[in-house]
């Protein structure tokens, strides 16, 4: 199943973001709470960490991107088989 992977709020101010930088390339097998992408607030750059564990299939958003809060920046597909462990 295909899960849309969305910017996040990382400060109470933050209105907006940008991938910085992606950690991650399309096919890579990511674990939850592994770092995907460095984003940059209106404060400061921040890591952003994985919710799930799955698989990348496609990375949306452009390093360099103003994106507004809730944007979708990537899609993954789940892992089953960790999902079950």
């Amino acid at each position: 199943m295909a899960t849309i992977v969305e910017l996040p709020r990382l400060s109470d101010t933050m209105e907006e973001g940008v991938v910085a930088t992606w950690r991650i390339a399309v096919g890579d097998k990511v674990k939850r709470g592994q770092v995907i992408a460095e984003i940059e607030t209106d404060k400061a750059t921040m890591e952003f960490e994985s919710f799930d564990s799955g698989k990348v299939l496609k990375l949306v958003a452009t390093p360099g991107e103003v994106l507004a809060i809730g944007s979708a920046i990537a899609r993954s597909e789940e892992h089953t088989s960790e999902l079950q462990s």
